[in-house]
C-alpha cells in the first residue's frame, strides 16, 4: 500500500466524518470490520451492523478538530497501521461546547473489488480511544455527553489545515490560527512550531516556511518567525506574545518588522471589523 496515500486519505476521511458528511467512512470500512467506539462497551462487528447503527442516528451536534497528528506504520504492502490524534469539540443546540482529546487508530487492509478485482482500500480495523464515561441514552454520538461532563473547555480556534512534515516522519495538519511562533532549531536544518495546543517539531527550516505562508508567518529574527494575531506589543527592540513569550528584533530590522505587522493588523480589521 502507497503509505502517503493511505495517510491523506485517512486525514480526508476523519475530517469529513466530524463535518457530518459520514459516507466517505462507511464507503471505506471493510466486510469484516471492527469498530471501537470512544465510550465505554460502544463495539461494533462487520459492516452491515455498522450500516445499521450508523442509519438509526439522529443528532443535532457539530464538531470542530484542532491541531491534528497522523503517524503511521506499514508493516506489509497489503496492510497500514495510521493513529491520528486531535483535540475535538462537541458542540450542542444549547450553544454549549466541550472538548476532549481523541486518538484514532486505524488499521487498513487491501481487498479485490468483485467487479474490477482491483485492489481497494478498506478499514479493517477502527478504534477511537481516550474512553469517556457513555449516557445511557447514547447509542454512536455523544448526544447527552454534556450532562456527564459539565466543566466546558475553550473551543479551538478556527483557521486553515495546513500541511507539515513532522521530523518523525509523522503528518501535521495545524490550523494556521493556533500556530503562534516558529523557532529555528538543529542548526537552522529543522523548525519548532509553538501552537495553542502544545508544540510540534517540523522537518522544513525557517527560510522554507517564511516562503510557504507568507501571509502568516513574519521574520522578526533569524531564528524566529511570529503570527502577528498573537503579538501583544512590539518595542525597542523586541515582541511580546499573548502568553508573555518575548522574541528578539534586531535593531536593522525593527522599522521593517513593525511596519510589516501593523499591515497586517490592517490587513485582518477590514476583513473581521470585530478583530
Amino acid at each position: 500500500m502507497k503509505t502517503k496515500v493511505i495517510v491523506a486519505l485517512t486525514n480526508d476521511i476523519v475530517q469529513r466524518y466530524y463535518k457530518n458528511e459520514i459516507q466517505p467512512f462507511l464507503d471505506h470500512v471493510d466486510e469484516k470490520v471492527l469498530w471501537y467506539g470512544p465510550a465505554k462497551g460502544q463495539f461494533l462487528s462487520g459492516k452491515q451492523a455498522i450500516l445499521d447503527a450508523w442509519a438509526g442516528e439522529r443528532h443535532s451536534l457539530s464538531f470542530s478538530l484542532g491541531n491534528v497528528r497522523l503517524d503511521h506504520i506499514s508493516s506489509h504492502n497489503s496492510y497500514c497501521e495510521v493513529m491520528m490524534s486531535f483535540p475535538v469539540t462537541t458542540h450542542y443546540p444549547d450553544g454549549g461546547s466541550i472538548t476532549m482529546d481523541q486518538i484514532i487508530h486505524i488499521t487498513w487492509c487491501e481487498r479485490k473489488t468483485e467487479d474490477t478485482k482491483a485492489k481497494v482500500p478498506r478499514m479493517l480495523v477502527v478504534h477511537i480511544s481516550d474512553l469517556y464515561q457513555k449516557h445511557k441514552s447514547d447509542n454512536i454520538y455523544p448526544v447527552h455527553l454534556n450532562e456527564v461532563y459539565n466543566d466546558r473547555l475553550p473551543v479551538p480556534e478556527p483557521g486553515t489545515p495546513l500541511h507539515f512534515r513532522g521530523m518523525d516522519s509523522s503528518d501535521l495538519y495545524l490550523l494556521s490560527n493556533t500556530i503562534m511562533w516558529v523557532e529555528s532549531t538543529t542548526y537552522g536544518r529543522h523548525s519548532i512550531l509553538h501552537t495553542i495546543d502544545g508544540d510540534f517539531q517540523a522537518s522544513a527550516p525557517t527560510t522554507a516556511l517564511e516562503k510557504e505562508h507568507p501571509g502568516l508567518l513574519i521574520r522578526c529574527h533569524e531564528c524566529y518567525l511570529v503570527n502577528p494575531r498573537y503579538i501583544v506589543t512590539i518595542k525597542r527592540f523586541s515582541v511580546t506574545l499573548i502568553n508573555g513569550k518575548t522574541l528578539p528584533i534586531p535593531e536593522k530590522k525593527y522599522t521593517a518588522f513593525k511596519k510589516a505587522v501593523y499591515g497586517k493588523w490592517i490587513e485582518r480589521t477590514k476583513q473581521d471589523p470585530k478583530q
